[in-house]
């Protein structure tokens, strides 16, 4: 294992591509849904929908990737030079992967609980008979729609989706916000190794002769 020098392609792939979701849907879920709710679209796509398949795939690659960690022969870990910073590096690292799977699951079932995985993606008209399962309608501003009138019409649901009237809405954005940091923490360590230690890491995760 330890004379390898570059991941597998098959890694390097799907590392790079759960990176590209994980950017996409921390940009759209931190900087655009606060700003503009969940109205607009993305390549034609609503924006609520377009953040939902994007968490969907990060969550099926990061588990295909998962597997393959353990089936995929891959080089020795990188050190830092330091006992401390290896030990942290494992800590983020595996961090990373334990944060951005919760994030994905939380958003996953807070959107089957609200109709919005269903209206998306199955086809399916919202059916309202009271506030979504972990939804609490007591606290003001929460205006529940009338018999056969969509609860996506101002004032249907908390304010932009971030009323945090529904516990799993506030794990999931609290959950981003650790991701955030968590990959903000992964980037520097990765500059550290590229232009301090000069020990050429970006090469590992690239394509190219092993």
């Amino acid at each position: 294992m330890d004379t390898l020098k570059r991941y597998h392609p098959v890694h390097v792939t799907l590392h790079w591509l759960v990176a590209l979701g994980i950017f996409i849907n921390l940009y759209i879920g931190i900087f655009v849904f606060p700003q503009r709710g969940r109205g607009g679209s993305v390549l034609g796509i609503p924006m609520q929908a377009f953040h939902m398949a994007v968490g969907i795939t990060i969550l099926v690659l990061l588990l295909v990737r998962f597997v393959l960690r353990y089936t995929i022969k891959r080089p020795g870990d990188a050190t830092a030079g330091y006992r401390f910073l290896d030990i942290l590096a494992k800590v983020v690292h595996y961090g990373l992967y334990l944060s951005v799977f919760t994030v994905t699951v939380v958003g996953l079932v807070h959107s089957l609980q609200t109709q919005s995985f269903q209206m998306a993606f199955l086809g399916a008209r919202p059916e309202f008979n009271g506030p979504p399962p972990g939804f609490n309608n007591a606290q003001p501003g929460f205006n529940p729609p009338a018999p056969g009138e969509s609860p996506n019409r101002p004032g249907g649901r908390p304010p932009g989706g971030f009323g945090f009237r529904s516990p799993l809405l506030l794990i999931h954005r609290l959950t981003a916000y650790l991701v955030a940091l968590l990959l903000g923490i992964h980037i520097l360590a990765a500059l550290y190794h590229q232009f301090i230690r000069r020990d050429n890491l970006f090469a590992r995760m690239w394509y190219g002769s092993r």
